[in-house]
């Protein structure tokens, strides 16, 4: 009897891409949700009271996070909402505090956690924009 030939195991084109790709949507989404929770948590117990350029940019960052269809970051639009959510909170964030310290909230790690994974968003944006995304 002849042998049958076995399946390789190999990846199928394009599923390694799609991985990174659904890795990348999942960190965004999560930096997102965390992000204008905190921001949103802040702007509750008034601490963005008599803040202009603050409130403006939660209105902003409410405006992007809209763009998210259902808060799920599907596809390439929903990664450059994101990405604008994390930008805009970051704003928000730095004309409460320039310095990103957050010295005497109770919140501060999280608020510098968050920023530095909307950071990672933000950084992945701007390779995707130029090209060397992967």
């Amino acid at each position: 009897m002849a042998e049958r030939n076995k399946k390789t195991a190999a990846p199928k084109p394009g599923q390694q891409q799609r991985r990174v790709q659904d890795q990348r949507n999942t960190q965004a989404e999560a930096a997102c949700r965390q992000l204008v929770g905190l921001l949103e948590a802040m702007a509750e117990e008034g601490r963005l009271d008599g803040q202009e350029t603050a409130a403006q940019y939660l209105n902003s960052t409410r405006a992007y996070y809209r763009r998210i269809r259902n808060g799920k970051v599907m596809g390439p639009a929903d990664f450059a909402a994101a990405a604008d959510v994390c930008a805009s909170v970051r704003r928000a964030l730095a004309a409460l505090d320039p310095s990103l310290e957050f010295a005497g909230l109770p919140q501060a790690d999280a608020l510098r956690e968050a920023l530095r994974q909307g950071a990672l968003v933000m950084e992945e944006m701007k390779r995707i924009k130029a090209g060397k995304a992967g």
